[in-house]
């Protein structure tokens, strides 16, 4: 006993157990899949933008780093240069440059830096020699030159290089490398940039921190050429690398714009006035990188950085020294911004997608959506603290989007397992009838709990019904094996079927050698007839495809015949409280059927009755065939032959014939015989085998006052 309830026990656990690997699987799958999805959706231009605004803001709420390198900003304002001269001063501008480098010389700068525009100095100008003689005596001097893309709105870019003159007696000259990234906002810079042809040179910043290190090519850089940190913002770029003719390089601001003359701001900035310079204590020169540049208010000179946004808008634009300063520390601290590289995105992004998969295996909503919240808060508190101190960006967005997309696929796949009743359900009836048939049984009797009885799953509706029978099965079944007439019985009935599927018809049954289809329930449609009437035209048309392959391969054609009806009928469950079929009853279904048998006395193919041609005469072409009396019934009914299209080019012969059937038609019906024997002789011209029309001449041919000849 004790070992039977051992097995008892057993037998849930493993069950529950094997239940727990589908879903972990499962939701793992998921997770896996919507983060490989992310990555590529990463490459769209939308989300890259986004990506973008994201990094501005994170940038702007960084903690500063408030005067942590030996860099000084000399700022020349309006008061003191501006492209005529300096007003107040009777030295001119180069002169005054010349002063002012002494002056940077003397307080013992390491590095001086002019960022400014120097290409418009003329080599006959009386006082460049003494701007060249500070320059060689500095020994120091790196000069910036402008070839870089602006907006339109600010500038249309020219080259604007230091003179040659310059050159030469400058320590280095390079160039002013800024980056106008998307949405205007400079968030990279060039480490290096191609001139002409394989001419290249190193931008204005790198040369500073290089001279100051006093090596050949900055050692942070030199660190970081090996890896593939570069700025992801110019997508053309991100293949290269540090040392190739082109690269970028993001750069790591320190903090918000400084302030002229202040000591205690992002950097030292200081007014380039050469009095209060004079008088300043050697520290803020001495052995620092000092860079001159232009304090104007020129909307030329300042540019939006990430740290000059304010609730999203461009506020405390940055000037251009000051952006320069800020790449010159990034690269002599090498603290790097830096970016995963494609791979390691795709690899974060599975990592995070199979976790989220993991955590929504629990089937409970709440506390699954509770922990999808609390990892979703933890990855953002992690890529926050990877970017405040190892300077790491990780993608926001989507790091922060697949855990929750990973929650809604899981409880997507949960609902679609939880009606596997259902579809089973569904599944069960569309082996027999149409899909559309077995999504009205299912909903109706999960509505109903399953428990009504089959009478109420039924309505009284109007609609068309349609009848099709093989002509002359029982001969053709004689000539061919079993077996063959088997796979040909489902290959033409699979095919007919197809014709009623897609024109919104519903499959009852087959009926061995034929099938029933209904048309106006359960799917909705005015247009029955229409519908009903345009699936037998089709039918007769795959038939006519099978028939040329069967006689290809020497086989026996068939022939079918079809009946359409349309009126009101019962449509709905038929059979017992167990064992139930989806069926259509009614003495118009009943016509139906005589129709279809009445093909034989015709020699036609379709025959529909008068309401079905009232509802379809509009787009078909059809033929009267006069009331008969049908066994069992007691009124006449109307019948007609169904033709073709409308819509299709009818066959000139065809044409004939139709109008001197329809006018022999009249005329027998209004006893003018003879009219009739004559247009009934010419519709036989162009169909000689028409049945119908020939047992319609031989009613003319009685009833005429003389027999003809």
């Amino acid at each position: 006993m004790a070992k039977q309830k051992e097995i008892s026990h057993s037998a849930p656990f493993e069950v529950h157990l094997a239940s727990l690997k589908g879903r972990l699987f499962r939701n793992i799958l998921i997770g896996g899949l919507i983060a490989v999805s992310i990555a590529l959706l990463g490459e769209i231009q939308l989300v890259k933008d986004g990506e973008l605004l994201v990094y501005d803001w994170r940038m702007k709420n960084r903690p500063n780093k408030i005067n942590e390198t030996p860099i000084t900003l000399v700022m020349l304002e309006d008061n003191y240069l501006n492209m005529s001269g300096v007003p107040g001063l009777e030295r001119s501008r180069v002169s005054y440059l010349a002063e002012l480098i002494r002056i940077l010389a003397d307080k013992k700068a390491k590095v001086i830096g002019l960022d400014l525009v120097l290409s418009d100095i003329e080599e006959d100008d009386p006082n460049r020699r003494e701007l060249e003689n500070s320059m060689r005596d500095a020994g120091n001097v790196v000069l910036s030159g402008r070839v870089f893309g602006m907006p339109d709105s600010k500038i249309n870019t020219v080259n604007r290089l230091p003179p040659e003159f310059l050159i030469r007696n400058a320590k280095a000259s390079g160039i002013q490398h800024l980056h106008i990234g998307d949405f205007g906002i400079v968030r990279d810079s060039y480490t290096r940039l191609r001139l002409t042809g394989s001419q290249t040179t190193n931008g204005f910043s790198v040369l500073c921190a290089q001279i100051y290190e006093g090596t050949d090519f900055p050692q942070s850089l030199a660190r970081l050429k090996d890896g593939m940190w570069l700025s992801h913002f110019s997508a053309h770029e991100l293949a290269m690398r540090i040392g190739a003719d082109e690269g970028f390089l993001a750069i790591n601001f320190r903090g918000p714009r400084s302030t002229i003359g202040s000591f205690d701001g992002t950097f030292v900035c200081l007014p380039g006035n050469q009095n209060y310079l004079k008088t300043l204590d050697n520290r803020y020169f001495k052995d620092r990188i000092v860079i001159v540049g232009s304090g104007q208010t020129n909307v030329r000179n300042r540019h939006p950085t990430p740290v000059s946004l304010v609730s999203g808008e461009t506020q405390n634009e940055m000037f251009t020294a000051e952006i320069l300063a800020n790449m010159i520390a990034t690269v002599l601290e090498g603290d790097y911004v830096r970016f995963p590289t494609p791979f390691g995105k795709v690899v974060w992004f599975i990592l995070i997608g199979l976790v989220s998969g993991f955590i929504c295996t629990n089937r409970r909503l709440l506390p699954v959506t509770l922990l999808i919240l609390i990892l979703s808060w933890a990855l953002y508190r992690y890529s926050d603290s990877l970017l405040y101190h190892s300077n790491i960006l990780l993608p926001t967005l989507p790091t922060l989007v697949i855990p929750w997309l990973t929650l809604l696929g899981s409880i997507g796949a949960r609902v679609a397992l939880d009606d596997r009743e259902i579809r089973l359900l569904r599944d069960t009836f569309g082996r027999s009838v149409s899909p559309a048939i077995a999504q009205e049984l299912v909903t109706k009797i999960t509505e109903e709990g399953g428990s009504s009885k089959p009478a109420l799953l039924s309505e009284e509706c109007v609609g068309s019904v349609l009848f099709l029978d093989v002509a002359n099965f029982t001969p053709l079944s004689e000539s061919v094996s079993a077996e063959r007439l088997f796979l040909f019985t489902n290959e033409l009935l699979d095919s007919l079927a197809e014709c009623v599927f897609e024109n919104q018809g519903s499959l009852i049954r087959y009926t061995g050698d034929g099938l029933i289809a209904l048309f106006g329930r359960p799917i909705v449609r005015e247009d029955h007839a229409v519908l009903a009437c345009e699936s037998a035209l089709s039918m007769k048309e795959r038939l006519y495809l099978l028939n040329e392959e069967r006689s290809m391969r020497g086989e026996p054609v068939v022939e079918i015949r079809i009946g359409i009806n349309t009126g009101t009928m019962i449509v709905g469950l038929l059979g017992g409280q167990k064992r139930f079929d989806y069926s259509v009853l009614g003495n118009e279904v009943n016509v139906a059927a005589r129709f279809e048998k009445l093909n034989k006395d015709f020699g036609t193919t379709v025959l529909v009755g008068e309401s079905t041609y009232n509802d379809a005469k509009n787009s078909f072409y059809s033929r009267p065939l006069g009331s008969i009396s049908l066994k069992g019934k007691t009124k006449q009914v109307a019948v007609h032959e169904l033709v073709a299209r409308k819509s299709d080019p009818l066959p000139t012969e065809m044409s004939s014939f139709l109008d001197h059937f329809e006018r022999g038609y009249i005329a027998i019906r209004n006893n003018r015989y003879e009219e009739a024997y004559n247009e009934f002789q010419l519709a036989l011209r162009y169909r000689e085998q028409d049945l119908a029309t020939q047992k319609l001449l031989a009613r003319a041919k009685e009833r005429l006052p003389t027999k003809p000849a």
